[in-house]
């Protein structure tokens, strides 16, 4: 096991020694190449990095630059960029939690806040050897297993005790710029609760959104849906996202994983449902066209068509003009077949005790037919017609004065809805 992570750091380090050594060699193998003084400080640049990247002398200096970074599970510059106040690490973990949170995770990442120059120290500590990271071994007291990699007990106790700064809260504090709750316990006493950012509960989300979005695996399940074939996988989508971003152009300053994000959180809908009222059929009332449910629902439809009618009122009529007033009165009519709709499923025979005229009955309760012996159609289509005449006059303030011109056109266009819908 000691081995193993020496031997991973070791690779770390090493790698970015050459990462470092790349950059330099570009530098020197430029198309019109480098005049002698500039090669000779890119040669002693190369110098400086096999030394800065020596193990032990990269162990020390990580050591001293770890209490710049913290690494969390919770941190508090999500709350504002400018928060100074403490960050929180909790790896404890409770999958029979009730609640979706970050104990929740089986595995939760861990974030690391503080100089983006230090972030390598992060890396460093999120080594794993798949029994546990440099991190937990480092915060569980086991300083061995950088054993093998000092030259003395007292070196790797020097790096154990620097490195454990960036995993622990000396003095946990909160900040002015922090969502601070003062929770009342009595006689003008507060708790000071300051809630904290889960990003890693943000990372495990983000990564279920990006997956179900963009993974291979996702994309095949929905390309077999489509197709009507079977699928292994269960199609799974997100719906009514909302996306926050942290920390503009500049997400590292934030958070590492707030870099690998690009700065994105997903938020999930927390709406409340929409409200149904329990289903009442029109019973009082003898013409249905009056009642409350056709008035709201049909109030800025009528007052649109009103201040059409008031604007074209001076001009001479011509097709454009018929066309457009149709259009109006017909959104009017497909709100009101919505509307009847549920009323001629509902119960047989509901309307035998209602207050609605026959005719009223017969198109609201197909039950009720043999109630009127007469053509029930064009009985409705004249109650509308002279109830949109109605509304239309109040709505555009007595501007409108419509006869029976206007009631016959609406009449035809109530009649000709009502044999499309099939009643």
């Amino acid at each position: 096991m000691q081995t193993e992570i020496s031997t991973l750091i070791q690779a770390y380090i090493e790698q970015r020694r050459q990462t470092k050594l790349d950059e330099i060699e570009k530098k020197k193998n430029v198309k019109n190449g480098v005049s002698e003084i500039e090669l000779a400080n890119l040669n002693e640049q190369i110098q400086t990095a096999y030394q800065d990247f020596d193990v032990q002398t990269w162990l020390t200096s990580a050591a001293v630059r770890a209490k710049q970074i913290s690494l969390a599970t919770h941190a508090v510059k999500f709350t504002h960029g400018s928060a100074k106040g403490s960050n929180i690490l909790a790896l404890a973990s409770n999958t029979d939690a009730p609640y979706l949170d970050s104990s929740a995770i089986v595995t939760p990442a861990v974030d690391a806040v503080g100089n983006a120059a230090a972030l390598d120290v992060a890396k460093l500590l999120q080594l794993d050897d798949g029994n546990a990271t440099l991190a937990v071994y480092l915060s569980q007291g086991d300083d061995h297993v950088l054993r093998p990699l000092a030259s003395s007990d007292e070196q790797c106790q020097l790096w154990a005790d620097g490195l454990r700064q960036a995993l622990e809260v000396k003095t946990p504090s909160s900040h002015t710029l922090a969502k601070q709750i003062y929770f009342p316990i009595g006689d003008n006493q507060y708790h000071l609760i300051s809630p904290l950012y889960s990003s890693a509960l943000a990372h495990e989300l983000f990564h279920q959104v990006q997956y179900s979005r963009f993974s291979d695996e996702m994309k095949a399940a929905r390309e077999a849906h489509k197709k009507n074939q079977s699928s292994d996988i269960d199609v799974v989508r997100y719906s009514n996202l909302a996306v926050t971003i942290s920390g503009g152009s500049k997400p590292q300053n934030i958070s590492q994983l707030n870099s690998k994000r690009y700065g994105k959180t997903y938020l999930f809908p927390c709406t409340a449902p929409d409200w149904k009222s329990q289903y009442q059929p029109p019973m009082f009332g003898s013409n249905w066209f009056d009642s409350r449910e056709v008035g709201r629902d049909t109030y800025y439809l009528v007052k649109l068509l009103a201040e059409f009618l008031v604007k074209v009122k001076p001009l001479d009529s011509n097709i454009r003009i018929r066309q457009r007033r149709d259009r109006l009165a017909d959104q009017i009519l497909d709100s009101i077949l919505t509307l009847a709709a549920p009323h001629q499923v509902n119960a047989k025979g509901w309307s035998e005790t209602s207050e609605l005229s026959p005719a009223q009955q017969c198109w609201l309760d197909p039950q009720a037919e043999h109630l009127y012996s007469g053509d029930w159609q064009t009985e409705i289509s004249r109650d509308f017609g002279l109830w949109l005449n109605n509304r239309l006059e109040k709505a555009s303030q007595q501007q409108l004065m419509l006869g029976s011109e206007a009631l016959q056109h609406w009449q035809a266009l109530c009649h000709d809805a009502i044999r499309e819908a099939g009643r």
